[in-house]
């Protein structure tokens, strides 16, 4: 824990830019204007798109004048347009709003009130969100940004066994020039990643179960090498002002406040983790582990967005909700979709929102959802006591999903989520040498309040069922990350779906 803490506390030590034969188009609302973002684009019934944040789109040079567009976007009137009409329109798609103001829904000449609409939706979730043990490879592209992004920074020396007043000044002016560069500069990074996901059922112990392979096609990171938002590389930032303030040939136990530890040693400038100083040198394999957790973000993206989790407390838990209609609408499939705001009914409740929900089997076409005013969703703070508090205060998220072609239940088709935390850290920092006598020591006062943030994208651009045949073939293969230093379109040129953040289009390395 205090290990965790302390690489907490080290966080101190236009127009859009596209490739020239690709089109970028805008959809928007009809009598508003504004951008219509997360909307379906449908390339000749082969290619599947969707517009970013700001309503963009892009189409590869491939296609030619004629090519046929079905943009989609529910509450709103679906369109057909070709490329050419699209040129036409000055790249930009108009959609009319389809949804219809109700004072009450009929369902097959029945009245039916919002909560037993609500009631059928919870009652229907194992139905309509199932897991598929079918054998089938979804081509995917993920898409993650984390930022940190400082309020206040503060490192200071206090003092140094051995430590004249000028040795003690130059320390401090540079552990400044460490915290202004940060609060200047504050740290991000994206990384974008086209991969074919692949899944099937396998036994195990008399039990089916998941087995997932995975392969990436593409994957880029948009990062300053010099401004890691990732702990570990903020460590070795941190690490390489502190730990030369330390002897690398003793062994130092690390002190903060009326805390102190008997495991977390540091030795050569690193830290160990270790039985009465005995230091475990086993590592994972760096191409494992990289593959691994590149899979894993993808699987906890999709597994995370099950509506079944009580993570989605307005649709598991309906007690703490007020719904009301806002309308009806019609899906791409012509189907009629209820349009539901909720709200907190009772403290507990958290989210504000809107549902779209099918009335042929009750499922959630769309989900967009937001933490509520003054809401959070958990944390500790312990601000007087020990100068530490953290609180989970952002979240939100759209969720888009799409019906099988089996006709049994929906996979998560594309998905939008935002979460972050405040953090305030205030404490000395000590470091005491584990000697009988004559200890060498450091100490520090530290202060971090900041916010940090992480944005996660998914797109299901293509799905198919494969045969088990086929599934045991495929292996996991290493991929290297492209790195990059400013956003380059040229990169993802062939694959025009891929539309970037606006701040990865802003991002520039710092020299």
């Amino acid at each position: 824990m205090l290990k965790k803490i302390f690489i907490g506390l080290l966080f101190l030590a236009g127009m859009l830019n596209t490739v020239a034969q690709n089109i970028s188009a805008r959809i928007i609302d009809a009598n508003t204007f504004e951008n219509l973002s997360h909307a379906s684009i449908v390339v000749n019934d082969t290619e599947n798109l969707v517009s970013n944040e700001d309503g963009y789109f892009t189409i590869s040079d491939k296609y030619t004048d004629d090519a046929l567009l079905s943009i989609s976007f529910l509450g709103y009137k679906s369109v057909l347009v070709t490329l050419s009409e699209l040129k036409k329109s000055n790249y930009i798609v108009k959609l009319q709003p389809g949804s219809f103001e109700l004072e009450t829904v009929y369902v097959s000449n029945t009245s039916m009130s919002v909560d037993s609409v609500m009631a059928n939706v919870k009652r229907n979730l194992p139905k309509n969100y199932r897991w598929d043990n079918k054998a089938n490879s979804k081509k995917i592209f993920y898409r993650e940004g984390l930022a940190f992004k400082p309020i206040n920074l503060k490192a200071e020396m206090t003092s140094a066994e051995g430590y004249t007043k000028k040795q003690l000044t130059d320390a401090n002016t540079e552990l400044k020039a460490f915290t202004n560069e940060l609060i200047s500069h504050p740290p991000q990074e994206f990384t974008d990643m086209l991969c074919n996901y692949y899944m099937a059922s396998k036994m195990h112990k008399e039990k089916l179960h998941p087995v997932t392979k995975f392969n990436v096609i593409k994957a880029t990171q948009l990062k300053d090498r010099s401004r890691g938002v990732d702990l570990n590389e903020m460590e070795k930032m941190a690490s390489g002002i502190l730990f030369k303030h330390l002897d690398p040939h003793k062994y130092y136990r690390i002190k903060s406040g009326l805390l102190g530890t008997r495991d977390t040693v540091i030795a050569n400038g690193a830290f160990y983790e270790s039985k009465k100083y005995r230091v475990n040198t086993i590592q994972e394999d760096a191409v494992k582990k990289k593959l691994n957790l590149a899979k894993n973000k993808v699987t906890s993206f999709v597994n995370g967005s099950n509506l079944q989790s009580t993570k989605f407390d307005f649709i598991t838990l309906q007690e703490l909700y007020d719904y009301s209609f806002a309308g009806t609408t019609q899906s791409e499939n012509n189907t009629s979709v209820y349009i539901i705001k909720f709200s907190p009914k009772k403290r507990k409740g958290k989210y504000t929102g809107t549902l779209y929900v099918s009335e042929k089997d009750y499922a959630v076409l769309r989900s967009d959802y937001t933490l509520g005013e003054g809401k959070k969703l958990g944390g500790v703070n312990l601000k007087f006591l020990f100068g530490v508090k953290q609180s989970e205060n952002l979240s939100r998220g759209t969720l888009i999903f799409k019906e099988k072609k089996s006709g049994e239940g929906y996979n998560l088709q594309y998905g939008s989520v935002t979460t972050g935390q405040y953090v305030y850290v205030n404490r000395p920092l000590k470091f005491l040498e584990i000697a009988e006598e004559d200890k060498h020591y450091v100490a520090f006062n530290l202060k971090v309040e900041a916010n940090v943030e992480e944005k996660e994208e998914y797109f299901m651009m293509a799905q198919e069922e494969i045969t088990e045949a086929d599934f045991d073939k495929v292996t996991d293969s290493d991929f290297e990350y492209m790195q990059l230093s400013s956003y380059d379109p040229a990169v993802w040129k062939e694959y025009g779906g891929i539309e970037p953040m606006e701040e990865m289009k802003k991002f520039k390395t710092i020299e």
